[in-house]
């Protein structure tokens, strides 16, 4: 990866970023419910390695040494999501409308990964270096993962029940959800 194209590209990447984590922050201090508090903390977590990771990638690609792991990103995959998904089904006889308010700041969140998806695909197009595309499709996919938790967090809020339905592969039996 060479050039001010590239320096460009990470500079405008890394600034949504930290858009990002400061947005998840403030909505998880603001948040009393502890699914939606654990949702913007692993969010901006994800957010803060991945700016550590650019900013790396970023010094390495100023001294013009940029390696093929340099691009590599870490998925939230595994173990980690099944216990996301199991300590937000802890909290269901918790849960009450009290992060409704909040919805606004799940709404802002999807619009800025959104916007991110779409500068880092309009840049992917245009870019030649293998490595640099490699790089974007690395960041679209991580992207894309944030959108989807922060699309479920808001069905979760709006329809509880529906997301227990749909989440925790329950069935009505007439009297009510079983397992």
């Amino acid at each position: 990866m060479e050039g001010k194209d590239s320096i460009d590209i990470f500079c405008s990447a890394l600034e949504m970023k930290q858009r990002k984590r400061e947005l998840y922050e403030n909505a998880m201090k603001a948040c009393p419910d502890q699914v939606g508090m654990e949702t913007f903390r692993m969010l901006r977590d994800a957010e803060s390695m991945s700016i550590q990771k650019m900013e790396k990638v970023y010094e390495e690609l100023k001294k013009g040494s940029v390696s093929a792991d340099s691009c590599r990103m870490t998925a939230f995959e595994g173990e980690d999501r099944r216990d996301f998904i199991r300590s937000i089904a802890a909290e269901q006889k918790k849960v009450s409308k009290a992060c409704s308010d909040d919805v606004a700041a799940i709404e802002s969140g999807l619009k800025l990964e959104d916007a991110s998806m779409r500068l880092l695909g309009g840049q992917l197009k245009s870019s030649s270096d293998p490595l640099l595309r490699e790089f974007l499709q690395r960041l679209i996919a991580e992207e894309r993962e944030h959108y989807i938790m922060l699309a479920d967090l808001k069905f979760y809020y709006l329809d509880t029940g529906n997301w227990f339905l749909e989440k925790g592969k329950q069935t009505l039996d007439g009297a009510g959800a079983a397992a």
